[in-house]
């Protein structure tokens, strides 16, 4: 999706309407199909973190958004899905979920890819390259699009399985279309697509902003936060294949080194919530067993052989 934003000649502002309204189409046969109750989301205090998460989400797309139309897709994705050391320490924080000395080692790894790609004119000075005031400020609204994506994501993981993930997509599309419609109506930017190429793609946008939007939600409710999140971080590959194929753009050394800090931090995370602690543990325990099974068997194979001796 991040390539087709970049492709569309319009304002962010008028592909977030869009993809909003796209969804919002597709999501209601289904939530009609399904029976979806609507207003059981709206007693407190669940009504408090579906709305928080629907403004969270518009303003993380929104700034996702405009980082993929002015700079990198891959370096936007690498700081837009770096969220990981800002959804853990928040989740232990808030949801009191586990951040352990691994978490916060991968977390720091990722933040520290998140600078490399940034390329912050204060920190690097010349070796900055190519970077200019102007691809920070981008970078740090990217940044902005983190911490909110972050927001969304501790909301709905406290709400868990109480709301229904469609309820939540479509609250969200809803609030989604109609902030971005009001700021583009009072600055008067507000154009609509003409037919054609432009606006079959403005509705392919929408179309996998739906689908996304689905899954997302799904996973949030069924696995913790944390693992989410670092999952996600691997669009920045994604982002840079796209790049160079459709773009012709080739990263910078800096670029690529620091995503791959941030994707390594991601499968390091995500390998040892897998592969973790306790199926090292539990190999050691089988082989321990393993071994003392052995052993029983050859104390029982002596006896035996002890018993035919003594007969003959």
């Amino acid at each position: 999706m991040s390539a087709c934003v970049k492709l569309s000649s319009y304002r962010f502002f008028l592909i977030v309407v869009v993809r909003s309204m796209t969804q919002i189409l597709f999501l209601q046969p289904l939530m009609v199909y399904q029976r979806t109750n609507l207003k059981s989301s709206l007693k407190p205090p669940q009504a408090y973190y579906v709305f928080g998460r629907a403004i969270g989400e518009t303003v993380a797309v929104c700034c996702q958004f405009y980082a993929y139309q002015n700079m990198n897709i891959g370096d936007a994705a690498a700081i837009v899905y770096s969220s990981p050391f800002i959804t853990g320490i928040l989740a232990a924080i808030f949801l009191k979920e586990r951040f352990t000395l691994f978490h916060f080692l991968a977390t720091i790894v990722s933040f520290g890819g998140v600078i490399l790609v940034a390329r912050p004119p204060f920190i690097f000075g010349s070796l900055a390259g190519d970077t200019t005031q102007t691809h920070f400020a981008v970078a740090g609204i990217a940044f902005c699009g983190t911490i909110c994506n972050s927001l969304g994501i501790l909301s709905v993981r406290k709400l868990g399985n109480t709301v229904d993930g469609n309820a939540l997509t479509y609250y969200f599309s809803i609030i989604c279309c109609t902030a971005p419609l009001i700021i583009t109506a009072v600055t008067g930017e507000f154009e609509l697509p003409p037919c054609g190429s432009a606006r079959w793609l403005l509705l392919f946008i929408g179309l996998l902003g739906f689908v996304g939007q689905l899954v997302f939600v799904k996973a949030i409710q069924l696995e913790e936060a944390m693992l989410i999140a670092v999952i996600r971080t691997l669009d920045v590959l994604f982002g840079y294949i796209l790049e160079i194929i459709i773009f012709g753009s080739i990263p910078s050394i800096l670029s690529i080194i620091g995503s791959l800090l941030v994707v390594s931090s991601a499968c390091t995370v995500g390998l040892n919530k897998v592969y973790g602690t306790s199926w090292i543990y539990g190999s050691c325990k089988q082989s321990h067993n393993d071994g003392k099974t052995t052993e029983q068997s050859m104390v029982a194979a002596n006896q035996s052989r002890h018993c035919r001796e003594t007969q003959l």
